[in-house]
């Protein structure tokens, strides 16, 4: 039993701390029931569609691309903490095309200039939907200028769709509730301290 007790506390200890994230979406309309509020283009088409859906009434269609980083955004200013890591998933599904690939990346430019971060990346099909999810860290330096969630990487002309995009945040710290067995300490007796 304790052999088996100190396997268990060992096993733990080796495990990479993970850490959980709260439920709460930091995304304006993350399922596209109010049309495209929230969202934007990157030099390309985007519509939102009543089929096909992973969930809900409605989804994004992003179309008329032609260049494979052509996607579908949505901005993070303001949103996000410096430093602080934030898990993004969503769901894709192509329109024309058996099999390709969709990526997550973030577009994020500040006092250091614009750099890109892929995020998640997966093979998306035609018949059904597929998720992605990964984390990012903000690691801003200065003043941040733009800071995007966005989806690209299929070819050009590969048409795809997106719903149910999900950018949460770490769940809060909990506070430790004081031990009840401790022993109690009397603050307001200043005679100890008295000279």
């Amino acid at each position: 039993m304790v052999k088996h007790l100190c396997s268990c506390l060992l096993l733990s200890l080796l495990v990479p701390f993970a850490p959980a994230f709260g439920d709460t979406n930091l995304l304006t309309n993350p399922g596209f029931e109010n049309g495209t509020d929230g969202w934007s283009d990157r030099s390309c088409k985007i519509e939102v569609v009543t089929t096909p859906v992973h969930s809900g009434a409605k989804s994004a269609k992003v179309s008329g691309r032609t260049q494979p980083w052509q996607g579908i955004k949505q901005s993070l200013l303001g949103k996000v903490t410096n430093g602080q890591t934030y898990k993004i998933s969503a769901w894709v599904r192509l329109e024309n095309s058996e099999s390709d690939t969709v990526t997550i990346s973030i577009e994020q430019a500040d006092d250091n200039g614009t750099k890109y971060k892929n995020v998640a990346r997966v093979t998306a099909s035609k018949t059904e939907w597929v998720e992605l999810s990964g984390e990012f860290k903000l690691d801003a330096s200065g003043t941040l200028k733009t800071l995007d969630v966005y989806f690209e990487g299929p070819p050009q002309d590969i048409n795809f769709f997106v719903d149910d995009v999900v950018v949460s945040a770490p769940e809060a710290t909990k506070v430790e509730q004081a031990d009840p067995n401790a022993p109690k300490t009397e603050p307001n007796d200043v005679r100890k301290n008295a000279k």
